[in-house]
């Protein structure tokens, strides 16, 4: 039995053992609760990442990217289409409505159709090579069309006008027994090296079938187009002089063009007048040799005329280099423009373009549109002479034949050489009464190509000035004189209506008229007005920069 002391001993031993669990002094913690699991992650579409990086962009290296609202407000993802083409014209529309100056508004067939003025997206396979694309004569897909500005074209090569018989009277082609109002068809333009072109066709002529029918105006306007619009063509052409009828046939191809539709120079007493017709400021390869070989003809000239009527714009380095073949020597190293580009990236803040490899002439290059210095000095063009022509500035005055349809770099042309010169004339060509007689088209904005996925994006990117800081023609520049497009005479012809203005305020002869035209014919000048045209003659809108490349 034990005794009490054993008792006391025991309860102590058992005490020091409880109190000495080695677990009393450690803090012991709930079971943690098990981690939620991460959200999905946001897959996007094809079209979504397109219509999200559009808007992104468009942020940073639109000109007028401070009137873009955020995200939220703007929900770029609200323009995804099945059509992604569709979704990310209407995006872009929508981008650039955000300014008074890009929103487009013209009727076409009764519909009034609103797009972007300066800015547009392709395919980025159909600017190069000749596209994809054949002959348009849908206007509002003529303005989606851009001309591969490497100097190729895949068409058949012209572009048609519908005049009444009226039009014709008092020249080689008049037509005495025909009603004089009723409407005839004619060629308004044919490019060099096209098909048509090869085959014979030539501005101004008459033409009588298409495919060997007879069509009427406006009741077969549907089967004309299908039939310019063909892979192949017969046309009819008619002479009523000799009352003969000769079929041109020919088939689309892809070809090089020669971007001068016509140079000559002509002699009206003391005067030497030199001409030329430009159609688009194609890539150097392209403009540089054509350009070149026009003003080596021009020995002696007294005075110049610049028919730009047809002419949509290009590259900015070939309008550069159209400035320096006609401004005198005296004037190197003097300012020919200079860019403008927004704050955004001027502060060098656009860091999406770090993903932007610069593409030269379709060439990848090694450096991104990041790495450019976007400043106003380091995009700063200055006057280099090319050639002889006009070397010692014995020109003083240039005359420019210009329409509604002149636009971006071939008003940056005009605008650039102004200041180097006593007067700059516009004389302009209007067509039909949808031509604006006053003013060239209004495009002192350009840009530079983006590429996202397989589409190329044009935005606004920078506004151009010359050396005065003129520069804003929004509306266009205001044109001097209007004579009309002249279609039943060539380019270059003294008859033809514009360049016969141009001649008359050279040599100061208001009356003047060449020996080979009917005086006759100037009694119908109000009737020398188009009444409609299928297809545009200017395809392109273009102010194109690589920016950092002089």
């Amino acid at each position: 039995m034990l005794t009490k002391k054993w008792g006391l001993a025991l309860l102590s031993l058992l005490f020091m053992m409880i109190s000495c669990d080695p677990t009393d002094n450690v803090d012991i913690k709930p079971e943690p609760e098990p981690e939620p699991e991460p959200p999905a992650p946001v897959v996007k579409t094809y079209q979504e990442l397109l219509a999200d990086s559009l808007y992104k962009y468009a942020r940073q290296i639109y000109y007028w990217n401070t009137l873009i609202p955020d995200s939220s407000v703007f929900k770029p993802l609200s323009f995804v289409r099945p059509d992604t083409m569709q979704g990310l014209e209407n995006e872009l529309l929508a981008i650039t409505s955000t300014n008074s100056f890009e929103p487009y508004t013209y009727t076409v067939n009764g519909a009034t159709i609103t797009d972007s003025k300066y800015s547009y997206l392709a395919l980025t396979s159909d600017l190069y090579g000749g596209g994809a694309t054949s002959v348009i004569s849908n206007q509002h897909q003529v303005r989606q069309l851009k001309m591969t500005l490497d100097g190729k074209e895949n068409e058949l090569g012209f572009t048609i006008g519908f005049a009444r018989v009226s039009y014709l009277r008092g020249t080689p082609r008049e037509m005495p027994t025909a009603p004089q109002d009723s409407v005839i068809a004619l060629v308004r333009i044919v490019t060099k090296g096209s098909p048509a072109w090869d085959a014979g066709v030539r501005r101004g002529d008459l033409i009588s079938k298409f495919n060997g029918n007879k069509y009427a105006y406006p009741t077969d306007l549907n089967q004309i187009s299908n039939a310019i619009n063909g892979n192949s063509l017969v046309l009819s052409v008619f002479d009523p002089a000799s009352k003969v009828e000769t079929d041109r046939s020919f088939t689309k191809a892809v070809y090089t063009f020669n971007p001068v539709y016509k140079d000559t120079l002509i002699t009206v007493g003391a005067k030497k007048i030199a001409y030329v017709a430009y159609k688009s400021f194609t890539v150097g390869t392209n403009t540089e040799p054509a350009l070149e070989a026009a003003f080596n003809k021009f020995d002696n000239a007294t005075d110049l005329v610049v028919d730009l009527r047809y002419n949509g714009g290009g590259y900015v380095s070939s309008a550069a280099y159209f400035a320096n073949a006609i401004l005198p020597t005296s004037a190197n190293g003097g300012v020919l423009f200079k860019e403008i580009y927004n704050a955004t990236m001027q502060n060098k803040q656009a860091t999406l373009l770090s993903q932007q490899p610069v593409y030269l002439n379709n060439v990848k290059q090694s450096y991104s549109y990041f790495d450019i210095d976007y400043s106003e000095a380091a995009n700063t063009e200055k006057i280099s002479k090319e050639g002889n022509f006009n070397s010692s500035g014995n020109i003083t005055t240039v005359y420019f034949i210009v329409s509604s349809n002149t636009a971006s770099a071939s008003e940056l042309l005009i605008n650039s050489v102004k200041p180097y010169f006593n007067d700059v004339h516009l004389i302009n060509a209007p067509f039909s009464a949808s031509d604006n007689p006053n003013f060239t088209y209004g495009k002192p904005i350009g840009f530079f190509e983006i590429r996202l996925g397989k589409y190329s994006i044009y935005m606004s990117n920078f506004e151009s000035k010359n050396k005065n800081n003129e520069g804003g023609y929004y509306d266009g520049m205001a044109t001097h004189t209007t004579a009309n497009d002249d279609i039943k005479y060539d380019l270059g012809n003294p008859s033809e209506a514009a360049f016969l203005a141009a001649i008359r305020r050279i040599t100061g002869n208001s009356g003047y008229q060449p020996a080979t035209s009917s005086v006759a014919r100037s009694v119908y000048r109000s009737s020398s007005l188009g009444v409609d045209a299928i297809g545009e003659p200017t395809k392109i809108f273009d102010m194109v920069r690589t920016p950092g490349i002089h």
